[in-house]
Parts: structure tokens; sequence; C-alpha cells
């Protein structure tokens, strides 16, 4: 999930924006609350690993991230 997350970050940051690399602790933080809220689903599906799914409507992920992230999201979610 941090591989994942920290892969995302360097593409959708912009090159003139200071990068701030969260700790694991940090992400796993963001994870149990995402969790405890069901906007996320969290199945283990073998030791020290986890599935994660989206439990929000595509629409409202799509309408959340263009406000907040502007066009570069906008361009991303529309591939």
């Amino acid at each position: 999930m941090e591989h994942q997350h920290l892969l995302y970050m360097n593409v959708l940051t912009p090159h003139d924006d200071l990068k701030r690399k969260p700790t694991p602790t940090e992400l796993q933080l963001v994870l149990k609350s995402l969790g405890a809220s069901r906007a996320i689903l969290v199945e283990a599906v073998a030791e020290g690993e986890k599935k994660v799914l989206l439990n929000l409507e595509k629409n409202e992920v799509e309408r959340v991230l263009s406000e907040v992230g502007g066009p570069r999201w906008k361009n991303v979610l529309s591939t």
C-alpha cells in the first residue's frame, strides 16, 4: 500500500510543489480512519497483505478529487 501511494504521489504532485512523503505510521493512521468511516473496506488476503476496496460511488470520488486536485486529477481520472 505504501509503495503504491508513493508512486501516485510522485505522478500526481506538481513538479513545482514541495513533496512530503508520509511515514508508514501516518499512512496506517489514514488507512484505519478511512476503514472506520467505511469509506474503504479492508480485507486480509495473506499474512501481511491487505486488499483495499473503495466503498464510494465513482461519481462522488471524481467530483471530490476534481474539486480538491484541480485539472491534474481530472485528467488522470478521465483516462
